[in-house]
């Protein structure tokens, strides 16, 4: 009788850590873009919060506006906080040449004229 409880506790507790059972659900509204949605956790969420609100802040076409020119005008709007020294570093350099696509698109998917609506999912 303990053995076969013992067992039972055993399978149970398998079922329950495995990673796969307690993955977040992805709702209707959830991003394929996972690798901008990282970037865009990575260095821009603290400020601006996860991203289907940061996404939220402007539209689709003032995303692209603002990335445009090796993101002047995003270089522009956090220049003047004291707070955004790193991120305008980050801004400036390579890392984010290189990343700048995903996280864009990514943006785009959350805008507020975008398909795609934060507020009602």
């Amino acid at each position: 009788m303990i053995l076969r409880n013992s067992l039972i506790f055993l399978i149970l507790t398998l079922i329950f850590l495995n990673p796969l059972y307690g993955a977040k659900i992805r709702g209707e509204y959830a991003t394929k873009n996972l690798v901008g949605q990282e970037y865009y956790l990575k260095n821009c969420s603290a400020c601006h919060g996860e991203g289907n609100r940061g996404g939220n802040m402007a539209s689709i076409r003032e995303w692209k506006m603002m990335f445009d020119n090796s993101a002047d005008e995003l270089i522009y709007l956090h220049e003047e906080d004291e707070s955004s020294k790193e991120l305008v570093k980050y801004l400036k350099g390579e890392v984010f040449k290189e990343q700048s696509k995903l996280m864009l698109e990514f943006l785009q998917e959350f805008a507020y004229d975008s398909e795609h609506i934060p507020t009602c999912n």
